[in-house]
């Protein structure tokens, strides 16, 4: 797999791109950034996540429901993303 790819979310009706940074020796955490400068603050702070564990060190805490939606677009595509490598490499 490479240090880095790109892939496309979903999000309120449109379509996005998303960078997705894997870390090094961290055991498959990703960091993703929006390609996106508004939605890109909405995450802003909360853009850590592990396909198989959801999001970490989140630092919104107020229950924000557009946030979480992104989250929740985000993982789906990156779980997509994850998948079709997978096959491919099979």
């Amino acid at each position: 797999m490479t240090d880095m790819f790109v892939f496309n979310f979903h999000y309120n009706n449109n379509s996005y791109k998303a960078i997705a940074n894997i870390w090094k020796n961290s055991n498959g955490f990703y960091r993703i950034t929006v390609m996106n400068g508004d939605l890109e603050r909405l995450l802003f702070g909360n853009n850590i996540v592990s396909p198989d564990e959801g999001w970490i060190n989140t630092t919104d805490h107020s229950g924000n429901a557009a946030l979480k939606e992104l989250q929740e677009a985000l993982l789906s595509a990156l779980h997509a993303q994850l998948h079709e490598v997978e096959k491919l490499a099979s």
